[in-house]
């Protein structure tokens, strides 16, 4: 995926310590990219490879900390004979999405490539009251991974497309949308399966830092 996001225009790689950019062990590798950009705080991608052909792929996504507007985040998880992609959009008031602008048309383009999947899946339930529902959540097939990762990278600059659009918020909304946000990223880290597998395969003071200092901080 770090391939795909590098070749975006609209982002701009940041410099991060060698030591958490790769990490690796005798079986397993790690990796981790930030990158920055116009009305974005930063996009955070995280990549563990593991035994018998594990694979995690993790990217999310936060607005510049002037606007209230959904984060974007995706998790891909490759094992022997399966593939799972999810991608989600989160935000604290979801009914005021059509006043984004083009938020409409990403949520088409997200049902449109959910016709690759082989069987949908639900978000998990402690985020359930935080997404958005979309459609491109599920398994698709081994031999289509790669298909898999353009178009999470195409969700990805279209939803980037309406967050450089959007307008800077209110003092109000950004309240809101803070206090909402900083809740969100702790329940994630707590109860997400991503923690668990980077400490697992990479170890845990390595994973600590990734997931408090650059993913959920």
């Amino acid at each position: 995926m770090s391939y795909l996001l590098n070749q975006q225009g609209s982002l701009l790689k940041t410099e991060i310590p060698k030591k958490i950019s790769d990490r690796n062990r005798i079986v397993s590798k790690g990796t981790l990219n930030v990158w920055k950009g116009n009305h974005l705080d930063k996009l955070v991608q995280l990549t563990v490879k593991g035994l018998h052909m594990y694979y995690y792929d993790f990217g999310i996504a936060y607005p510049s900390k002037s606007i209230a507007y959904p984060i974007f985040f995706y998790q891909i998880i490759s094992a022997p004979k399966r593939v799972l992609v999810v991608v989600h959009y989160a935000f604290y008031n979801k009914q005021n999405i059509e006043a984004f602008h083009g938020f409409e048309e990403l949520l088409r383009l997200d049902t449109e490539y959910s016709d690759m999947l082989i069987k949908g899946f639900e978000p998990q339930s402690f985020i359930v009251e935080d997404v958005i529902p979309n459609a491109f959540n599920g398994l698709v097939r081994t031999t289509e991974i790669d298909k898999a990762h353009e178009r999470v990278s195409a969700l990805f600059e279209k939803w980037h497309e309406g967050l450089k659009a959007a307008p800077n918020s209110t003092e109000e909304e950004l309240g809101a949308y803070h206090q909402w946000l900083t809740s969100f990223k702790q329940k994630f880290y707590k109860e997400d399966y991503g923690y668990t597998a980077a400490k697992r395969f990479l170890g845990e003071k390595w994973a600590k830092e990734v997931f408090k200092e650059y993913l959920f901080s």
